[in-house]
């Protein structure tokens, strides 16, 4: 039964009983001579009454429900639609950024074969020029790369039980040439259920971060640390690097935004943004605390129960 007509029956059959109901009541104080009239009136007119506003309701809240309806169904067609654009637009990154591989690596392999064969007839600006286009190629490549990793985050999730202690021992091995146990400071980190590939990502990134902007006269120190919360896990990952002003706090977490462009440090603009978008995929939200020369925070969460995002799967 459809529920403005459940609602309309409920209001007429309470009306109804309201009536006779309070008909018995008023019979009470009233001579037996006019009783009869009094009542068959009474319940014609309070029948009637009750009658009309209940078809009234009915029909205001089919129309109600109707446009309800409609709205709902319009939704799903647009959500339908914007899921259709969206995988459409993952698909042409994807193959454009393999398309654009092949070109690449040829710029490569020709400069690098032109700088060994003419290496002898090319002057020191001949040499830097080269250098610079290489170094671009390379940039380029990493950030087909980068994009490729970003379209394919989210796909085929696997939720386990995992020690976050060996994800962390594992990115540090990864990173041994640039960092020591005495670069990074962790709490016992808990295991949580995640997905392995995202939540390595996630520290991965955040790690590799405070590692491409650290202060080139003071020793880089990271931290990592981690607090229970009934429902969620909340992790923060901070250092003592160069900062973020705080006006750029959103932007970094945009796709191929880069604030330190000058810097030695050849990022692609796309790592905190594919841990952005690894957590949401968990569940968690992401945001920073920083300030110039002042060092970064990065505080996220993750929910403990996965079931909201097998969605994702």
């Amino acid at each position: 039964m459809k529920s403005e007509l459940k609602i309309t029956l409920l209001y007429i059959t309470i009306g109804i009983l309201w009536i006779f109901l309070s008909d018995h009541f008023v019979l009470l104080f009233i001579t037996k001579n006019t009783q009869e009239q009094i009542t068959n009136f009474q319940n014609i007119k309070g029948c009637f009454f009750v009658i009309s506003t209940g078809l009234l309701l009915f029909t205001l809240l089919k129309r109600h429900n109707s446009a309800i309806r409609q709205k709902i169904e319009e939704l799903k067609e647009k959500s339908t639609e914007l899921e259709k654009t969206n995988n459409e637009l993952e698909n042409y990154f994807f193959l454009a950024s393999h398309d654009l591989q092949e070109p690449n690596r040829t710029i490569i392999s020709f400069l690098t074969n032109l700088e060994k064969k003419y290496k002898n007839n090319l002057d020191e600006k001949g040499h830097e020029y080269i250098k610079y286009a290489i170094d671009g190629a390379y940039y380029m490549r990493k950030s087909i790369l980068n994009l490729q990793e970003h379209t394919k985050i989210g796909k085929n999730l696997n939720y386990k039980d995992i020690d976050l202690n060996l994800v962390i021992t594992n990115i540090l091995k990864e990173y041994e040439n640039a960092l020591t146990l005495d670069n990074v400071t962790s709490s016992k980190l808990p295991i949580i259920k995640t997905d392995e590939n995202l939540i390595y990502m996630i520290f991965k990134n955040l790690i590799e971060n405070a590692i491409k902007f650290k202060k080139n006269n003071e020793k880089l120190h990271i931290t990592i640390t981690h607090k229970e919360q009934p429902d969620y896990w909340e992790f923060t990952c901070s250092d003592n690097g160069i900062g973020i002003d705080k006006e750029y706090h959103e932007k970094i977490f945009q796709l191929f935004q880069r604030l330190n462009s000058n810097s030695e440090s050849k990022g692609t603009g796309v790592g905190l943004s594919i841990t952005k978008k690894a957590i949401e995929i968990l569940g968690g939200k992401i945001q920073i605390d920083s300030s110039l020369n002042q060092g970064s925070s990065f505080y996220f969460t993750l929910p403990k129960n996965t079931i909201k995002n097998k969605k994702y799967k």
